[in-house]
C-alpha cells in the first residue's frame, strides 16, 4: 500500500511539499487525472499519459484548457456534440463537461461558438 511520500504513478495520491520533494508531507495531495475527450460518432482524443492535479476544485478549470486546446486546433469542426470525460488513475470518472459549457480565455479562437 502506497502512503504519504509515495511517488508511484497511479497508484494513489502523491503527498507533496512545496516543490513536491520525496517524502515532503503536506495537506495537499495531488493525483494523475486522464482528461478523454469523446464525441458523437465514437470519434475520441484519449489522455494516455494524464496530468498531475492538485485538487478537485482544478478539474473543471484543466477540463476547459484541454477543450479549449482542441477546438483551437481545429476552428471549423463542429464541437457540440463532444465533452471531456475525467477519469482518475484507477478508472473512475470524476468529472464531464459538455464542450458546449466550456469556459473561454482571452487566448482562445473559439468563443461564441
Amino acid at each position: 500500500m502506497h502512503g504519504p511520500g509515495s511517488t508511484a504513478i497511479g497508484a494513489g495520491p502523491k503527498w507533496c511539499g512545496e516543490r513536491c520533494e520525496p517524502g515532503a508531507k503536506s495537506a495537499v495531495t495531488v493525483q494523475r487525472y486522464h482528461f478523454h475527450c469523446v464525441g458523437c460518432g465514437g470519434d475520441a482524443v484519449f489522455d494516455l499519459t494524464g496530468r498531475w492535479v492538485p485538487r478537485l476544485q482544478a478539474l473543471g478549470p484543466q477540463a476547459d484548457r484541454v477543450a479549449r486546446t482542441l477546438m483551437d486546433g481545429a476552428p471549423d469542426t463542429d464541437w457540440s456534440g463532444w465533452l471531456v470525460d475525467v477519469h482518475d488513475a484507477r478508472g473512475r470518472r470524476a468529472l464531464t463537461r459538455p464542450f458546449i459549457e466550456v469556459r473561454f480565455d482571452s487566448t482562445s479562437t473559439q468563443r461564441g461558438r
